[in-house]
């Protein structure tokens, strides 16, 4: 019998038989072609991981007994389900980042208002359009931002949201939107990546390589725990963090321990890295070893090893963390040094002076993209890779395009100039932030500032011209990127990361970091001649503090007392209690 061109299952097996898939009851249909058995006698042969089967009666050996096709992950065995945490929304037009004035930091660059006013534009559409409360039925915990794409919320996008809306902090808990994503997690670790904001369901089937990617869960967390010094809410994310990093081991890596994923997936949909003759660039792995992935897997498990220091240092006492995860813990420990040899033995190619893919028989592929600098976040590069990974950055044969870094080396055969056809050479937002991120943490921070720099000033020449923020950008022109020939969408979400973050982080040079107790304190490293500033920056704590630097003096004041400690060009000048 068939249905829609696809077949249904037999009398026999639809009468005992209830097919469940990601909750939504299935019965009488096959997953997919073929993909189901007539009957089933206590047997499961070709279902996918996410359905579960109930046998209802019938003559059945297996009576009343219900099938789940994974095995539950320990980390999350005490974890209790996500409630609701968000408050109502105002109504439309009265919520304060729509009003933005006073509401917001206040940068200043002399001579650069079109960075200043780029900036406050990225707000203003965050603020007017972009918030979301959760839909009935969706399944969702927390207001989130929705930069209107596919009816869906993306993993990789939110990170990189809340890495910028921490300047925001005290207008909208930017950091609870990953709530959403936690909320939606299976008790085996898998989390989607792409959820739709509607009935709240992954876009993808968990088995499909496009299901998850973008893992920066653990760094987004991280980060935020750079602000706010909040212990306690890493305690909260952190067995299901570990857990979504157990289950990618699991099941997205290859005998030598390196991850794959695809085009899709890892959030790089174009990169000409698979031959594209054999398989689809953004739905198959190719049989690569994505050097993109596993970089960004390193760096996961250091981050959560880093969590469980902090979490035995400042909850409990030695050991609340170690007594109740040390295997998974020395699963991780193992992992980072298996990654780092392998990375550094493998993936690194010295002539190319870069981190590269690994094809089916373990050699390096030909193509070079942006992805090689999530090292630099791994930390695994040491001074001498960090320094021809900066060369790579700063050459304008490979890397160095007229709005930032290149996906896609200019050099490579596959780079298309014309808009950079989305990943295929176009430069993006948060790459930028990315490396400019990775260089600071490498202990380059005049790197940094050159590439944040270069990436603010094209942005914002690019939003003086055209009156918005972009997807992506071109490599060649200061021009919007394009994709397959057309202009990409407009579109503030990760693209956020360059007129804001980078703007106070690695142009101006301001830094905020937690001391002692979780206090704020603040790091100005001054690389500029002219002056430049920040006023009204609002801490985790609520203190609000104005850094001005007028091109010979610097000042600082803040209605409650904080360290600020100031350098210039990277040298001591003085400490501000």
């Amino acid at each position: 019998m068939t249905k829609g061109g696809k077949k249904i299952l037999d009398t026999h097996a639809a009468t005992n038989v209830a097919v469940e898939i990601d909750g939504r009851d299935a019965t009488g249909t096959y997953v997919e072609d073929g993909g189901v058995p007539t009957a089933f006698e206590g047997r499961i042969a070709t279902c996918a991981q996410n359905v579960r089967i109930a046998l209802k009666g019938g003559e059945t050996r297996a009576r009343g007994e219900t099938f789940q096709t994974w095995r539950a992950d320990p980390a999350l065995s005490d974890c209790a389900p996500l409630s609701a945490t968000s408050a109502p929304l105002p109504p439309p037009g009265k919520w304060p980042l729509g009003d933005f004035p006073g509401e917001v930091p206040r940068p200043f660059w002399k001579g650069h208002d079109n960075a200043i006013a780029c900036w406050r534009h990225a707000w203003e559409v965050i603020g007017r359009s972009c918030l979301r409360q959760p839909e009935e039925g969706s399944g969702f915990v927390h207001n989130y931002v929705y930069t209107p794409f596919g009816s869906c919320v993306f993993m990789w996008g939110t990170c990189f949201i809340t890495m910028f809306g921490r300047y925001a902090s005290h207008l909208f808990p930017f950091i609870g939107m990953l709530d959403n994503f936690y909320a939606k997690q299976d008790s085996d670790g898998f989390i989607p990546r792409q959820i739709d904001i509607h009935d709240g369901r992954s876009a993808f089937e968990k088995n499909d390589l496009s299901s998850v990617g973008g893992n920066l869960l653990a760094w987004a967390e991280w980060r935020n725990y750079e602000w706010t010094g909040d212990a306690t809410r890493l305690a909260r994310v952190f067995p299901r963090l570990l857990a979504f990093h157990r289950w990618l081991r699991r099941n997205r890596t290859w005998k030598d321990g390196s991850y794959f994923s695809s085009g899709w997936g890892c959030g790089m949909d174009n990169v000409p890295r698979i031959d594209e003759s054999r398989y689809s660039g953004a739905f198959d792995h190719g049989h690569l070893s994505f050097v993109d992935v596993t970089l960004q897997q390193l760096a996961n498990a250091r981050i959560l090893l880093k969590i469980a220091d902090v979490l035995d240092q400042q909850l409990g006492g030695p050991g609340i963390v170690r007594a109740a995860t040390a295997p998974i813990l020395a699963e991780l420990r193992e992992e980072v040094t298996a990654l780092d040899r392998l990375v550094n033995a493998a993936m690194w190619d010295e002539k190319a002076g870069l981190y590269k893919d690994l094809d089916a028989d373990g050699r390096r592929i030909a193509t070079e993209h942006v992805g090689a600098f999530w090292a630099l976040l791994a930390g695994t590069a040491d001074a001498a890779k960090t320094a021809r990974l900066a060369e790579a950055a700063l050459d304008p044969r490979r890397f160095a395009a007229a709005c930032g870094l290149a996906s896609t080396s200019i050099s490579d055969p596959g780079f298309v100039a014309d808009g950079g056809n989305y990943w295929a050479g176009g430069c993006w937002c948060m790459m930028d932030y990315m490396a400019s991120k990775g260089f600071e943490a490498a202990g380059r921070p005049d790197i940094a500032h050159v590439l944040a720099r270069r990436a603010v000033e094209a942005v914002a020449r690019v939003f003086e011209s055209t009156g918005a923020i972009w997807e992506s950008y071109s490599p060649t022109a200061f021009e919007p990127g394009k994709n397959w020939g057309h202009r990409v969408r407009k579109f503030v979400g990760f693209s956020g990361t360059v007129p804001i973050a980078l703007l106070v982080e690695n142009v101006l040079g301001i830094r905020v970091r937690c001391v002692s107790g979780g206090k704020p304190a603040i790091d100005w490293d001054i690389r500029l001649d002219e002056p430049h500033g920040i006023e009204g920056l609002v801490l985790a704590d609520g203190n609000r503090v104005d850094l001005r630097f007028d091109g010979a003096k610097a000042a600082v004041s803040s209605e409650a007392p904080i360290e600020v400690r100031i350098f210039q060009n990277g040298n001591p000048m003085e400490t501000k209690p």
